[in-house]
């Protein structure tokens, strides 16, 4: 069986006020190092990329791909790889095992193109083919596109194990976010707290489903 991790939507845009109704997030660009880590854990790891056509909104900063940003103050691209206006220190789109493009709303789950989920994206498709067990959840925001793509993966497939590393994520409010923690754990989904927390919550994950089924 396979462990995934996916990077949901690690991009400098949802630290834009313009391009996110006012609505922006705090140094998102902080939840880096935690993805790294969750995806050396893992046996493959994902890219989910959001391409909506908000672009035109962008403040020139983040039009201009911004690098080694410090509070508002934005560098220039030295890197044909961060065009994508991915955060700088995650891998180009190519050096992923897998990438996959959502072109919706990205506050509702990367499973689909659209909230009545009528057009997948492709992503449980492809993690049924890797045969994946277990997948680690990072990225933006934790309240939104997280927490929905964690609900879409249970809700789906039952026999998944789901585990949202909160250190890889980036909310709006310590409000929302503990609102969003609560539903998950509510659902079934594991929380944690960050990535060297993982393997014994795994593990004790499978030592539970074996108890189930003896």
């Amino acid at each position: 069986m396979t462990t995934i991790a996916i990077d949901i939507q690690p991009q400098y845009r949802f630290s834009c006020m313009a391009a996110n109704e006012k609505r922006f997030l705090h140094q998102p660009e902080n939840i880096v190092d935690e993805l790294n880590r969750q995806a050396r854990l893992a046996d493959k790891r994902v890219l989910i990329e959001n391409i909506g056509s908000t672009s035109g909104f962008f403040c020139q900063s983040c039009i201009e791909a911004p690098l080694n940003r410090s509070g508002s103050v934005f560098g220039k691209m030295k890197d044909h790889c961060r065009s994508n206006h991915l955060f700088a220190g995650l891998p180009c789109p190519a050096d992923y095992d897998h990438a996959v493009e959502t072109d919706g709303d990205y506050r509702h789950g990367v499973c689909f193109h659209d909230a009545k989920e009528s057009r997948s994206t492709g992503l449980m498709e492809w993690l049924y083919r890797q045969q994946a067990d277990t997948v680690i959840l990072g990225g933006l925001a934790t309240e939104e596109a997280v927490t929905n793509t964690a609900k879409q993966l249970m809700w789906y497939n039952r026999d998944l194990h789901v585990i949202v590393n909160l250190s890889a994520c980036c909310g709006y409010t310590p409000e929302t976010t503990l609102t969003a923690i609560a539903d998950m754990r509510d659902l079934g989904i594991t929380v944690a707290t960050h990535s060297a927390a993982i393997p014994a919550l795994s593990e004790s994950f499978s030592l539970n489903a074996l108890l189930k089924v003896s």
